[in-house]
């Protein structure tokens, strides 16, 4: 069979198929064909692999149990499982310790957006209602101040405001 017929055969996708195909992990065979050497795959092979898969993902289930000094799972209480009720009883417990982080503050505070020192260009485009596209305009023309920081740039909120005031007093 083809590499399309064999992705299908293992309920996977081409891509996926080329990704184990070059780990090793499936082996194929190459037969002169009508446009040059075609890949051909065993169905037997590809039955054994798909085995192997199934017991690799049977073996490698894990579920969280609650610890015993608070409700949020610990990272030691891992244990190795196999069947359905101790998935089930996994992803309730996922949902649990997801809920939980949702309702912890963020290590990061949280400053309004009117108290920042420095804002990105989008930050920049709410505040002052200029779109984002005309900010980086304008500081790659050199009419609005900023400074790359890291990866981005970065301007004043005092320089957005003038900016502006400059915008303003030319349309007048």
């Amino acid at each position: 069979m083809n590499i399309k017929q064999a992705a299908e055969h293992l309920n996977i996708s081409v891509k996926t198929l080329e990704r184990k195909i070059a780990a090793g992990d499936v082996s194929v065979a190459y037969v002169p064909g009508a446009t040059g050497k075609q890949r051909t795959f065993d169905a037997a092979e590809l039955d054994r692999f798909k085995a192997s898969e199934s017991e690799k993902a049977a073996a490698t289930t894990y579920v969280i149990s609650k610890s015993r000094s608070s409700d949020a799972p610990s990272s030691n209480a891992l244990q190795r499982t196999g069947n359905e009720q101790s998935m089930a009883m996994f992803v309730s417990m996922l949902s649990d310790a997801l809920r939980a982080t949702e309702t912890q503050p963020n290590t990061v505070a949280d400053v309004p957006l009117r108290d920042k020192m420095t804002l990105s260009f989008k930050e920049a485009a709410h505040l002052s209602g200029v779109p984002e596209s005309h900010l980086r305009e304008a500081y790659a023309s050199g009419s609005l101040r900023g400074a790359k920081i890291g990866r981005g740039v970065r301007v004043t909120p005092d320089d957005v405001r003038k900016y502006i005031e400059q915008r303003m007093k030319a349309k007048k």
